[in-house]
């Protein structure tokens, strides 16, 4: 295993490869399906989707922390690609979902100007309060990147899996109770700086063999938890949470075994206009689904079948349309800034 220590700033075909996977993953863990099959196959698929957010995290660090842009450009580009489209959807889910109608425009601008600070108008919003915090941080880590060596980035890394995977599992499981703080290992920058150590490092196709090993492991170890959390009713939300030990070592082993993994020009036709829509079908795929299935014939799909081909046809469906309505409003000249 060698250091990449020549970073390219441009795009590289492996972090669009993850970019669309995520996509998918991320709208696949939202598909409500209620037809036949047993209950372990929704659970494989939802396990599946647990690394989609991690990767996003991980792409992200590695693209963020390997550029070396001004505070003001930095900042410039996150709010024209990520915080503007961010407000404006943020505004289309309040007025779908119909949010103080009944007040006066000033009253509901106020309203809506205080429930987005406050947080998240729609569910799958969350991740970018998350970003916002990271953003903040990014200049700072990027100093920190700029002196440290690698046995410095192994310990920050190494802090974070064992304070925050590990130490979840002690709160959890045992009568261990942590009492110190660690609040600036907390949260999703063991993500953003796991992705830039990985991605910067040279994998061999016996280092991807291994990772995906790792990974099927990680994922039967997660459908596992969440099937017997179901049955027996305790601990439901620990296998599937974002920063659990099972969740965090199945999508670092993806990542590794897709970080640097070449691509061919044929799959990379398909695969660029998916990764560069991927923001766009993140905020929009909760209307664009929830509008589709609630008409026919589409209503019909999640109640036909069987839950081994009916789940990830209507993850694909979800997310080709989602992709098609991305695509148009790219196209149009006022629009096209919302879907950067």
């Amino acid at each position: 295993m060698q250091t990449n220590t020549s970073i390219d700033q441009s795009r590289f075909r492996w972090v669009d490869l993850i970019r669309a996977l995520g996509a998918f993953l991320v709208v696949l863990a939202h598909v409500k399906y209620s037809g036949a099959g047993p209950s372990v196959i929704r659970d494989l698929y939802y396990a599946l989707t647990r690394a989609a957010v991690p990767l996003f995290f991980m792409a992200s660090g590695f693209l963020l922390l390997s550029k070396t842009d001004t505070y003001s450009d930095f900042f410039r580009k996150r709010a024209v690609k990520v915080f503007i489209p961010f407000l404006i959807w943020s505004l289309i889910y309040l007025l779908w979902n119909k949010e103080g109608f009944d007040a006066s425009l000033p009253a509901i601008l106020k309203s809506y100007f205080v429930k987005i600070v406050h947080g998240p108008r729609a569910e799958h919003l969350w991740v970018f309060y998350e970003l916002f915090g990271l953003y903040l941080f990014t200049p700072i880590l990027r100093v920190y990147l700029q002196k440290a060596e690698r046995k410095d980035l192994y310990y920050f890394c190494g802090a974070w899996l064992l304070l925050i995977p590990v130490g979840q599992v002690l709160r959890d499981f045992t009568p261990i109770q942590i009492g110190f703080t660690y609040y600036f290992l907390g949260g999703y920058i063991g993500y953003f700086l796991l992705g830039y150590l990985l991605g910067t490092m040279e994998f061999n196709n016996d280092h991807r063999h291994i990772a995906w090993i790792i990974f099927l492991e990680g994922l039967l170890v997660t459908v596992a938890g969440i099937s017997l959390s179901g049955y027996y009713g305790i601990r439901h939300h620990y296998f599937e949470d974002y920063l659990s030990l099972n969740v965090v070592v199945m999508s670092c082993a993806l990542f590794v075994a897709l970080a640097g993994q070449s691509v061919a020009d044929s799959v990379y036709r398909f695969i660029s206009p998916l990764s560069r829509a991927s923001f766009g079908i993140y905020l929009a795929y909760v209307i664009v689904t929830t509008q589709v299935f609630a008409i026919p014939p589409f209503s019909i799909l999640p109640e036909i079948g069987s839950a081994g081909y009916m789940i990830p046809v209507l993850g694909l469906l979800g997310f080709g349309l989602s992709f098609i309505l991305v695509f148009i409003l790219k196209k149009i000249p006022v629009l096209k800034n919302i879907v950067p």
